[in-house]
């Protein structure tokens, strides 16, 4: 019995020094760039950036909504300035809107033309005085796909590339459907991603823009490094004081190193690539059907009452305001527009002029709805919740939060400002939000407060780069040495007499 397992070590310990050539690396890497995720993310764009880079929008001489035949109606509109011309958006709004749907000039009724040149470098223009881009326009073309925009082209059919020059040497990535402005990019942006995102995703180019090989790509090389995390345990447990009586029985300090950071933060080590590997949904793990998808909960806007609202619009807008958006938005059976403005302020408005959410209404409406939404408590929350919480960004409060009692126990956060749902978490993102954000990025209710949080993380990804980048090593050194040994033999075979004849 004893042989049988001093060979299952023995194996275990190969397994682990050999698959720690190439993925020990790789793991050291991941933890390197974990530095610099911890404070900068892939390039995006945010709704504060979409809004920014709007046009003034005036209300009492925009908005021409006889176009509209009586008979369409709309899970949300949007009214904006695009390119100096007032357009409506329907079919792919949500709360700030970006990508998809109809964009339909005001002025005539019709979609909007194809986007010339001219059209793009006006929007682009427009995004970057807003947003205080320097710099000149140095181009516009469109593209297929590069390094920033992989995560939108194939949202996007036509999808421009506007370059910016000195200071900002800002990229920006407008679609070439809807006008908006899907991806911005500085170039320190770009830098610093080369150094945390890209590296940490795996997220080249090359590999990303085929979703299925690099979807593989992670999961295989997430599940190698969770097997070599465990091998790496055992190993270190069963040597933890060995027949030496020492509890770190190594002399060389990157083995003692190794041996001592892995012990202690193999653990954290072991959740963090398993969480990694969970963030990816391998062979649908951890997946399931929705108990609620929403039926009922989002009503219609006809287009008699878009007409209402947007000829309401001036009576919502306080005076001077700088207005850049009207919304149409429907929750249960109560319609009503939003008038927002540069700076994120929402004015809820309804034909007679402001209208603030009545929570009463929407409990009243709420147990006529439906089931399951017949069954939900709504409470009016003041602080974040496990599912409904900020990080590196605020979230909005108070917030209103209906649970159900249905399977999932599905919770839809509502603003009680303008009535839009913020956010749902059903059972899939209940349990995503611990795998992800709770094991991978410690982002947990007791660890939320910083700087604490950032102290902790740091001082424990220190930890575990030490058990990585001394566990590559050390792979690299064993195995030089044992080529080292295989070289030497060869020579000897090689130099050994041939036997002589009889």
């Amino acid at each position: 019995m004893r042989t049988l397992l001093n060979g299952l070590f023995k194996t275990i310990l190969i397994l682990h020094r050999y698959l720690g050539v190439v993925l020990g690396v790789v793991m050291t890497i991941w933890c390197l760039s974990g530095f610099v995720m911890m404070y900068q993310s892939f390039p995006g764009t945010s709704q504060a950036e979409l809004r920014a880079g709007l046009q003034t929008l005036d209300p009492s001489t925009c908005c021409d909504l006889s176009h509209l035949k009586p008979d369409q109606n709309f899970a949300g509109y949007r009214i904006e300035m695009l390119a100096g011309k007032t357009v409506l958006r329907v079919g792919g709004g949500g709360r700030g809107g970006r990508g998809g749907g109809d964009v339909i000039d005001l002025a005539t009724g019709e979609p909007l033309a194809a986007f010339t040149e001219a059209d793009i470098r006006t929007i682009a223009s427009e995004f970057a005085r807003g947003n205080r881009i320097g710099g000149e326009i140095l181009s516009a073309a469109p593209i297929k796909v590069d390094q920033w925009s992989v995560g939108v082209y194939r949202r996007e059919p036509v999808l421009w590339k506007v370059a910016f020059g000195a200071p900002s040497h800002e990229w920006l990535y407008v679609s070439g459907r809807s006008g908006q402005v899907v991806q911005d990019a500085s170039g320190t942006e770009r830098l610093v991603s080369w150094f945390g995102a890209v590296p940490h995703w795996l997220y080249p180019t090359i590999l990303r823009q085929d979703g299925a090989l690099w979807n593989q790509v992670v999961i295989w090389a997430s599940l190698v490094g969770v097997f070599l995390t465990v091998t790496g345990l055992v190993v270190g447990v069963v040597k933890l004081k060995g027949k030496s009586g020492k509890w770190w029985p190594y002399k060389r300090p990157m083995w003692l190193w190794h041996h001592m950071f892995g012990v202690f933060a193999g653990v954290l080590v072991l959740t963090w690539v398993f969480s990694g590997l969970m963030t990816m949904s391998p062979f649908g793990w951890f997946e399931s059907e929705p108990s609620f998808k929403g039926e009922g909960l989002r009503g219609r806007i006809s287009a008699a009452e878009a007409r209402a609202l947007v000829a309401a619009a001036p009576k919502a807008a306080p005076p001077g305001a700088d207005l850049v958006q009207l919304r149409g938005t429907a929750l249960l059976a109560d319609v009503a527009g939003l008038a927002v403005m540069r700076d994120g302020a929402e004015v809820r408005y309804g034909p007679n002029g402001p209208a603030p959410l009545d929570v009463d209404v929407v409990k009243t409406q709420l147990a006529a709805a439906p089931a399951p939404l017949n069954s939900a408590k709504l409470e009016l929350l003041d602080r974040e919740d496990a599912f409904y919480y900020g990080h590196h960004d605020a979230v909005t409060l108070p917030v209103l939060r209906a649970t159900l009692n249905d399977a999932d126990a599905t919770r839809i956060y509502i603003s009680p400002t303008s009535g839009e749902v913020l956010r749902t978490a059903d059972a899939t993102r209940q349990r995503y939000r611990w795998l992800d954000n709770g094991m991978h990025q410690l982002d947990l209710p007791f660890l939320r407060t910083r700087p604490v949080w950032d102290v902790v993380v740091l001082l424990l990804l220190a930890a575990v780069t030490v058990s990585c980048a001394t566990g590559a090593y050390m792979s690299f050194s064993r195995i030089g040495r044992d080529a080292g040994r295989v070289k030497s033999w060869l020579e000897r075979v090689s130099r050994k007499p041939p036997a002589s004849s009889p």
